[in-house]
C-alpha cells in the first residue's frame, strides 16, 4: 500500500495522508516528479512502459517518473524513483529542479539531472520499465510525432532551457559566506551613491543572512557554469511570492540573466497567485526591467533619506505557468 503526503493549493503539507488508488478529494494534492536525465553528449535516457501500465501503456517516457511517497520532499523522490526504475544512483547535485506543473490533483516537479550513465548498467524495474536507452532532441521530437514518445506540452521549454547558458541551483546555508560576499559587491555602488546605512544589503550581518535559508529559497544563478548572482525568494502569504532580492555582477549585465531568472521563477512555483517586491525609485533600469516583466507599481514607498526611496512593484496577471498535459 502507497501512501502520500495531502497537500492543499498552495503547496502546503497538510496533516492528511492519501492511499493510492483512492479518489482524491477536490482541492487535494500530491506530489509528482519527473526525472529527465541529459549525459555530456546532449542526449535523453528515456525508457519504454510496459504495454500493461496505466496510462500512456508502452509508450516512450522520460527517464523515471512516480508519485512521492509518504515523507518524500521533491529530491528524495527523484533519486528514489530513479533508483528503483533504472537501478542507478541519481547524482542530485548535478540536478536542477527545471519548473514544476500544477495539475487537478497536484504538484508535477521537473527535473533535469547531468549524469553518464551506461546502459548497461542499468536494472530495469521489471514491472515498469520495458526497455530504455538514450536518445537526441531529434530522436524524441520524431517519437512524438509518430506517437510512440508520451507528448508533454512542456518539451520545446525543456530542450531550450537543458542547452541554456543559465542555470538556478538551489543553495544552502553552506553557501553563505560566498552568497553574502556577492551581494556587498552586487550592493556596493548603490550604498555609496545614496548613502544607506539603514536597509542597503551591503550593512546585513551574516546572522540576519542566514535567517534566509530557513524562511525561503535562495537561488545561486549560474552563468555558463560560472557564479554570476543570485536571487531569494519566499511565500509572504498564501498564494503571494516575494520576490526579496536579485542580485546579478556588473561583468554579467546586460546577458537577459535577471530577465530570465524572473521568468524561471514564476514556472518553479505556481502555486502563486501574484507575485511582489521593491526596488528604488530612481533606478530605471531595474524599474524598466520590472514592468517589463508585468509587474505594476503599487503606490506604496518608503523613504529612507532625501536620496532613496522605495518603491513597490506587483504582478497578479499574466504569470508564467505551464498547462497540464
Amino acid at each position: 500500500m502507497e501512501l502520500w503526503n495531502v497537500y492543499d493549493q498552495y503547496r502546503h503539507m497538510t496533516d492528511r495522508i492519501h492511499k493510492r488508488g483512492e479518489d482524491m478529494k477536490a482541492g487535494d494534492y500530491h506530489l509528482v516528479v519527473h526525472v529527465w536525465i541529459i549525459n555530456d553528449d546532449g542526449q535523453f535516457l528515456i525508457q519504454r512502459r510496459q504495454p500493461w501500465k496505466i496510462g500512456f501503456p508502452n509508450m516512450w517516457d522520460c527517464s523515471a517518473a512516480g508519485s512521492a511517497v509518504l515523507g518524500d520532499d521533491s529530491e528524495q523522490a527523484a533519486v528514489r524513483e530513479a533508483k528503483e526504475e533504472l537501478g542507478i544512483d541519481l547524482d542530485i547535485e548535478k540536478g536542477e529542479r527545471l519548473f514544476t506543473v500544477k495539475f487537478s490533483q497536484g504538484f508535477d516537479d521537473i527535473w533535469l539531472v547531468r549524469q553518464n550513465v551506461a546502459i548497461e548498467d542499468l536494472h530495469l524495474q521489471e514491472e515498469e520499465v520495458a526497455e530504455a536507452k538514450w536518445a537526441s532532441e531529434a530522436e524524441i521530437r520524431e517519437m512524438v510525432g509518430t506517437g510512440e514518445f508520451i507528448p508533454f506540452n512542456y518539451l520545446d521549454l525543456l530542450f531550450e532551457m537543458a542547452t541554456s547558458s543559465i542555470t538556478l541551483k538551489k543553495a544552502s546555508v553552506d553557501d553563505a559566506d560566498e552568497l553574502l560576499a556577492l551581494q556587498k559587491e552586487v550592493f556596493m555602488p548603490l550604498y555609496k551613491k545614496y548613502n544607506d546605512h539603514e536597509t542597503s544589503p551591503v550593512t546585513q550581518t551574516m546572522e540576519r543572512f542566514s535567517a534566509r535559508f530557513d524562511r525561503g529559497d535562495y537561488y545561486k544563478i549560474l552563468f555558463e557554469g560560472t557564479l554570476a548572482g543570485s536571487v531569494f525568494v519566499y511565500e509572504k502569504s498564501p498564494g503571494l511570492m516575494r520576490l526579496h532580492i536579485i542580485n546579478v555582477l556588473e561583468k554579467y549585465h546586460n546577458k537577459g540573466i535577471a530577465q530570465e531568472a524572473m521568468k524561471r521563477l514564476e514556472i518553479m512555483y505556481p502555486e502563486a497567485e501574484a507575485w511582489e517586491l521593491d526596488t528604488i525609485l530612481t533606478e530605471e533600469r531595474n524599474c524598466y526591467l520590472y514592468e517589463k516583466m508585468g509587474y505594476k507599481r503599487t503606490g506604496d514607498t518608503k523613504v529612507i533619506n532625501n536620496d532613496l526611496t522605495i518603491i513597490s512593484y506587483l504582478k497578479e496577471t499574466n504569470l508564467n505557468k505551464i498547462i497540464s498535459l
